[in-house]
């Protein structure tokens, strides 16, 4: 007896491939935006946000950060990025993370505020 392959029909081919390329892409978003994709899933969403945060303060605003909220950032990444040290966290790591951004938007609201004027 044969074995063979089940076929798919073209309608079923169609769905398949748009739902493979809408995963690539959606996975290479999530990338962009600094997020691990490997443990998007399984993150708290204040590690989420802190994970986005510390993304987007390193990338847009390194000039306005200190060496040492530098060095804090970059250690929440690399946690927040490593599958084993990721399920580790709790919530409350994201707090410094989240700390800084309200430093950092608090010197830019000033910088707005004296450009403004």
């Amino acid at each position: 007896m044969k074995k063979h392959k089940d076929k798919l029909s073209h309608a079923q081919f169609e769905i398949q491939r748009k739902q493979t390329k809408s995963k690539l892409a959606t996975e290479k978003w999530l990338k962009s935006t600094g997020f691990n994709t490997a443990t998007f899933n399984n993150l708290n969403p204040k590690l989420l946000q802190a994970q986005q945060t510390a993304h987007t303060l390193l990338t847009q605003h390194q000039n306005l950060l200190t060496t040492e909220q530098t060095k804090t950032l970059r250690n929440f990444k690399r946690r927040v990025g490593n599958t084993k040290l990721c399920t580790k966290l709790k919530p409350e790591a994201a707090y410094p993370i989240l700390n800084i951004a309200t430093k950092i938007n608090r010197q830019l609201f000033k910088q707005y505020k004296q450009t403004d004027t």
